[in-house]
């Protein structure tokens, strides 16, 4: 497969992913508040979606760690979630931070490697997205707070869903008009 399919499918696949983001964001409301505010602490989400994020991440990683480590990169990407599943608070907060500093890493390094279109728009709202995924992680409480607040404040949710949605059109929109090197 060539580095620009690849690309493409990546980006499809995030667009679809942070619109159904978008509409879950708009659904959040006061009465369903119970249900959502205790998922950022959902240990069997966390184990699946960190498994997820590192295995698109070891082949990445291998290309910058040293000889003796790589051999170790994969069983590390199979261990480290199951240890972190008993071990770790917040543990689906802290690989969605994870995912989305990945996602922006993506989306920013590929935009320049592939010479994608209208670069600066995705650049800066991936930088916004990684800075907010760097928050989640550092903090991952912020993410309930988010839910919270998303669930008590209209401007709050229709902000959120409209930067995803405006996330996922630009994303669509280039990886669609990049024609590669």
């Amino acid at each position: 497969m060539s580095e620009l399919l690849l690309c493409r499918i990546a980006g499809v696949l995030s667009a679809l992913v942070l619109a159904a983001a978008a509409v879950w964001c708009l659904r959040l409301n006061p009465a369903n508040l119970p249900k959502y505010e205790s998922w950022p602490r959902n240990r069997l989400a966390g184990l699946l979606i960190g498994w997820a994020v590192l295995a698109v991440c070891v082949p990445h990683a291998a290309v910058v760690s040293p000889g003796f480590l790589q051999p170790l990169l994969w069983p590390l990407a199979v261990v480290a979630p199951v240890l972190c599943y008993f071990y770790v608070d917040y543990l689906t907060a802290r690989a969605v931070g994870g995912a989305m500093i990945f996602w922006s890493y993506y989306l920013v390094h590929k935009g320049f490697e592939l010479h994608t279109p209208m670069l600066a728009v995705p650049a800066v709202l991936g930088w916004g997205f990684g800075v907010a995924g760097i928050w989640i992680s550092g903090k991952p409480c912020a993410l309930r707070d988010w839910i919270r607040l998303c669930a008590k404040s209209g401007l709050w949710r229709g902000v959120s869903a409209a930067y995803l949605l405006v996330l996922a059109a630009v994303t669509l929109l280039a990886v669609v008009l990049t024609k590669g090197v």
